[in-house]
């Protein structure tokens, strides 16, 4: 692999230098040019290069060379702080030869590899850091040390800089978050219906009390009319129970869970009714035994 040579090394080819060598034009904008392959050291065609050097030096090869700035994306794979899920973090630098014949003499370099070596143990570092649930400021943390790094580098022979980084969670961290966040949404509202249904239910039972203690409704009454709405609660409920199952937010299981405590509300509640009302019962038939049976005078 070797992206990186083949995006900066611009042309090779064979250089006839002969008895009255051509000195190669050099003052080609963003290039630079290298005689290599002969007896003595490659040497960088200048204004100080001359035709005797060149023909003692019997080059072979001309090499061009671009010295423009250019885009080395760099990606990494990284940890984070729930150790289970990673973060996918990308990275742009600014690679520029400033020394062509050492660039040269590297040529094979991985670039990939010289990056990963010199980054990813701070980049794991840092992404230990956070959890994928919030990792606010972490681009800024992995820019700042990754640019502290010296981005001159003469066994090289190129310079570097970072120009930006971002992270976000890998393919299963995102999955996760998503997951995350539809629970604490459905949670929100399931603690919502259930507090407004109780909050309303209790305001009902206390207005109906009320008319109790004005003397508009028996007890009997009462407790019929506040039974007649837990059931128009009840039916109401187990609607919008259904609608949220449909949506897949509610399960069967929590359903049916739901459905038996209602009925075993329903059926305390109508219990307690039977047997005030036998109680009342047992007060007037007491009331008209009296009648056939006074107490003794005194």
């Amino acid at each position: 692999m070797n992206e990186f040579v083949n995006k900066l090394i611009i042309k090779e080819e064979e250089y006839e230098g002969g008895f009255f060598p051509q000195i190669p034009n050099y003052k080609k904008r963003g290039s630079a040019f290298i005689l290599t392959g002969g007896d003595n050291d490659d040497i960088l065609v200048d204004e100080h290069t001359t035709t005797k050097q060149i023909r003692q030096g019997r080059y072979g090869k001309l090499i061009e060379i671009s010295t423009l700035p250019y885009t080395k994306e760099l990606r990494f794979n990284s940890v984070s702080k729930e150790m289970a899920y990673s973060f996918d973090v990308y990275v742009r630098a600014v690679i520029q030869v400033y020394d062509p014949i050492i660039f040269y003499e590297n040529r094979n370099l991985d670039v990939d590899s010289y990056f990963d070596n010199l980054f990813s143990l701070d980049v794991k570092k840092i992404t230990q850091k956070y959890g994928v649930l919030n990792y606010t400021g972490m681009d800024e943390e992995l820019k700042d040390k990754l640019s502290t790094y010296d981005s001159l580098d003469t066994t090289i022979g190129f310079s570097y800089r970072i120009s930006v980084v971002d992270a976000v969670p890998g393919e299963k961290a995102q999955e996760y978050v998503e997951r995350y966040g539809r629970q604490q949404i459905e949670d929100e509202l399931r603690k919502y219906t259930n507090n407004l249904i109780t909050s309303l239910a209790t305001t009902y039972e206390e207005a109906v009390q009320q008319e109790v203690i004005e003397g508009k409704l028996s007890q009997t009454e009462a407790i019929l009319k506040i039974d007649e709405y837990k059931q128009l609660s009840y039916n109401n409920k187990v609607k919008k129970y259904e609608e949220l199952m449909e949506k897949g937010i509610f399960t069967n299981d929590e359903m049916r869970k739901y459905v038996i405590s209602a009925l075993e509300t329903i059926k305390i509640n109508s219990q307690a009714l039977i047997e005030d009302e036998i109680g009342e019962s047992d007060k007037r038939d007491a009331s008209h035994m009296d009648l056939f049976y006074p107490g003794e005078e005194s």
